[in-house]
């Protein structure tokens, strides 16, 4: 199934990404050619077609979503085997325990981009997917980030422990601040549950330590994305140490 992505700034972020090959097409609107041209040279340089339509007709290409101009169509996300991802060397992963909110999602491919996570681990049940909404919250970094759904998260967890490699689960009630995990040589995983039910049982049994964010505000807690955020910085500054 194609894919859309909107938005000069995010089809920009698709046109020079590593996911470049797999757009099929670039969409501006025939009324902003001159200001979007070098989006359009750009494309065309990657080998993407590129042609002119009416601003209606991007509107229903976009199905609703802001575009700004300029729609590009892809071939389906390309997804990755969670596999690979435990092949690499001490990696730094993100794992989502049944996060449906795109908006969260997305923001937590983007810090999991920006802080060098090596890949992105989701359910393939009851769990947000790469969507153009997705694509706009996550700043186009949906374009740089492997994402990798699993049939059975519990058992990617248990594979990924059998592998040494440190498996977190990020809880209010946690036992352990963030800021004393100390060094996971063979790499970590941070996994992160729903808004509201937080993880689940079996999830968080796979989790060899539940760790909390210190507050000292008011707030009792934090939303999915922030906390994975403050997760990947405090895993990334170790890592650059």
């Amino acid at each position: 199934m194609s894919r859309v992505i909107t938005g000069p700034r995010f089809v920009r972020e698709a046109v020079e990404g590593p996911r470049a090959g797999e757009l099929e097409a670039l969409y501006i609107d025939a009324a902003r050619e001159r200001s979007l041209e070098p989006l359009a040279e750009a494309a065309r340089a990657r080998g993407v077609p590129v042609e002119y339509r009416p601003r209606a007709a991007l509107d229903r290409l976009a199905h609703g979503v802001r575009h700004q101009g300029a729609v590009a169509v892809a071939r389906a996300y390309g997804y990755v085997d969670p596999l690979s991802l435990l092949s690499i060397e001490a990696p730094l992963l993100v794992a989502l325990d049944e996060v449906t909110d795109p908006h969260n999602f997305g923001a937590i491919i983007r810090s999991a981009v920006a802080f060098g996570a090596d890949g992105v681990v989701v359910p393939k049940r009851r769990s947000a997917t790469v969507t153009p909404v997705v694509v706009r919250a996550s700043a186009g970094a949906t374009e740089h980030a492997r994402i990798a759904p699993v049939t059975n998260l519990s058992r990617f967890l248990l594979s990924a422990g059998a592998a040494g490699i440190d498996v977190v689960g990020l809880a209010a009630d946690g036992d352990l601040p963030l800021s004393e995990l100390g060094p996971a040589p063979l790499g970590r995983v941070f996994v992160i549950g729903s808004e509201g039910r937080g993880l689940r049982r079996l999830v968080r049994e796979r989790c060899g330590r539940l760790v909390f964010i210190p507050q000292t505000g008011p707030i009792a807690s934090l939303n999915a994305s922030v906390a994975a955020g403050v997760a990947l910085y405090e895993a990334s500054r170790s890592r650059i140490v």
